[in-house]
């Protein structure tokens, strides 16, 4: 009986968790954690197929992915600039610094997609069909990659309220360490 009582209180409990945003208050967004991870080892891939070599992860890229990401859900826009207008090089590089590197490159992917799912195959071949992000995907001069993948159940403005993922690629390129005095 107490374990029959103490399944009913985590399950009213997760209802809890579930419950939509009131009209006040923005929905909570999800980090789509698998996702991010499949996204990489899906470019990863495909960059082996074509002879390239497989990116590491960076924690730096990948904050600035996720940080992105968020903010275009959360302000409902979608953009490669930031919503102050910051240049997407310069929004990175408070993440992936290029202080003490003779040479510092970046370049971004991003995806939205309506509904609550969307499979890492399906974002990389829609970023291979687009000649600019083939371009940056298949660069030989990236090293490093960070993905942020967001879910809104219902995201503003230019997401007319649809519940939404986008997707943040981020790739990166630091050689030639200097010393700092």
């Amino acid at each position: 009986m107490r374990s029959l009582a103490a399944l009913a209180i985590a399950l009213a409990s997760v209802l809890a968790l579930a419950a939509p945003a009131s009209p006040g208050q923005s929905a909570k967004l999800e980090r789509r954690v698998v996702l991010e991870g499949t996204v990489v080892l899906e470019l990863n891939r495909v960059r082996v197929a074509h002879g390239l070599t497989v990116l590491r992860v960076s924690p730096g890229l990948r904050a600035a992915a996720r940080g992105h990401s968020r903010s275009m859900l959360e302000r409902g826009f979608f953009g490669h600039d930031s919503a102050d207008r910051t240049a997407f090089s310069d929004r990175i590089r408070r993440h992936y610094t290029s202080r003490g590197w003779r040479m510092w490159s970046v370049g971004e992917a991003l995806l939205a997609s309506e509904g609550r799912e969307v499979d890492a195959h399906a974002i990389v071949a829609a970023w291979l069909g687009s000649p600019p992000h083939r371009e940056i995907i298949l660069s030989p001069t990236w090293r490093d990659e960070g993905i942020g993948a967001l879910y809104a159940p219902t995201a503003p403005n230019e997401y007319g309220g649809a519940a939404t993922i986008v997707v943040t690629a981020d790739f990166g390129l630091r050689e030639g360490k200097i010393s700092l005095s």
